[in-house]
């Protein structure tokens, strides 16, 4: 093997499509694991996840084209490895090949991590914040600061935000310079110290002598501030003693952005209110709805005194050992308090006979509730019976629940357990 891969995105990240040769070729899990002499594909580092495309080649006269699904590397400065879904054995050393970014993934995560760059950059600036961590999702960035959350901090992230588009708009250009080790870039002014070891990328915002933002970097960045389009806050939160950022850069926090105007505009729509006035719609429904919610539960008290009643009169009048009731109008959870209540009251009653098993059964969820007085076993009953029907669920010697898929196969159930 020769010299180590050539990384040309290092030196034009918009480079997308190349040929190449194949160096070498490894193998994971049935599939070709390919080494290039120059590659345009990023491998995940430094918070940045890696790029995806394709790789194609002349078979026989025909092209085949195989999708690059994972790229990475052991060091900054050794080979980089493309994981193919090409079945094990079909490159070989010496093929010449043509390779090709995921464009749209490549230029978002350019968008997102300068993005990161000049937010922490600017609360780093105007506040002074130190950036202990970072990472980029499918779904939002997140920066965690080294600032204990509050409402104040959180006005500060609000200023910083600002800030941050107005270097955006700015459209300064971004420079990268290499250095051969951390003493060598240390002729830079970083905003965070440079740990690590090796060859060092440094990622300048603006003017190299009094820059908007310094800091060392790995990634992909676009060439200008301008590129990264916008970024938005999503929101704040408390985290190990920071503050934890979601937010987003580019192209995300715009559709991010059209989504959630968009479903702002069906909840005005349907609320017959303005952007200014649905907060104070929304809590005149809510109190509406709480008074609601206190008038069922005043009467779903009534209806279960009046159901607990009707039950011990029952059982009073009828000389069984089982008694079953159906309701459309009380949930599981409800019949659970009126099952536990009869059977607490039909104990102190001695006219209430020999009961044995109670069964309430919530229509609406398929649900059958089983109580005992203590000579058979719930959960039994139901560990052994309800499987044939259908069912699922459990419990103890006293009560017990089963789930069943319809209404017929609960009624057979309770045919089954009730005689």
């Amino acid at each position: 093997m020769g010299s180590v891969t050539e990384r040309i995105y290092r030196s034009n990240p918009y480079e997308s499509k190349i040929k190449s040769r194949v160096e070498e070729v490894f193998h994971s899990e049935g599939k070709d694991v390919l080494v290039f002499d120059k590659t345009v594909f990023f491998p995940t580092g430094g918070g940045q996840p890696c790029d995806r495309g394709t790789v194609s080649l002349m078979r026989d006269g025909e092209k085949k084209i195989f999708s690059i699904v994972d790229v990475y590397d052991h060091s900054l400065e050794g080979d980089v490895f493309h994981v193919t879904d090409a079945p094990e054995g079909t490159f070989a050393p010496g093929d010449q090949v043509e390779t090709e970014l995921d464009w749209d993934r490549r230029f978002t995560h350019m968008q997102r991590h300068l993005g990161e760059h000049l937010f922490t950059g600017s609360l780093y600036r105007l506040f002074g914040w130190k950036n202990k961590g970072f990472h980029m999702g499918e779904d939002y960035t997140t920066i965690d600061m080294e600032v204990t959350h509050s409402p104040e901090v959180d006005k500060m992230i609000r200023e910083g935000e600002l800030e941050v588009n107005r270097v955006i708009w700015m459209d300064v250009p971004v420079h990268v310079d290499y250095f051969p080790d951390k003493e060598a870039a240390s002729v830079m002014p970083v905003r965070k110290p440079i740990t690590a070891h090796g060859m060092i990328s440094v990622v300048t915002a603006g003017d190299r002598e009094d820059p908007l933002d310094c800091c060392a970097c790995c990634g992909t960045h676009a060439d200008s501030t301008g590129q990264v389009g916008l970024v938005k806050v999503y929101k704040a939160e408390a985290n190990k003693g920071m503050t934890r950022i979601y937010f987003d850069s580019g192209k995300p926090a715009l559709m991010k952005m059209r989504q959630e105007m968009d479903l702002l505009r069906q909840i005005t729509d349907r609320f017959s209110a303005g952007d200014d006035d649905i907060i104070s719609k929304l809590d005149i429904q809510e109190q509406k709805e709480g008074n609601l919610r206190k008038r069922y539960a005043s009467l779903r008290d009534k209806v279960m005194e009046t159901e607990k009643e009707k039950i011990l009169s029952v059982m009073k009048d009828e000389d069984r050992e089982t008694f079953d009731f159906p309701y459309e109008c009380l949930e599981a959870g409800d019949l659970v308090k009126l099952g536990f209540a009869v059977m607490n009251e039909r104990g102190e009653d001695k006219d209430c006979g020999a009961v044995k098993l109670l069964t309430l059964t919530d229509e609406s969820s398929h649900t059958v509730l089983l109580f005992s007085s203590g000579e058979v076993s719930c959960g039994k009953l139901v560990k052994e019976k309800a499987g044939a029907f259908g069912g699922r669920g459990g419990g103890r010697d006293d009560n017990a629940r089963a789930i069943f898929p319809d209404m017929k196969s609960a009624r057979m159930f309770i045919r089954e357990i009730t005689g």
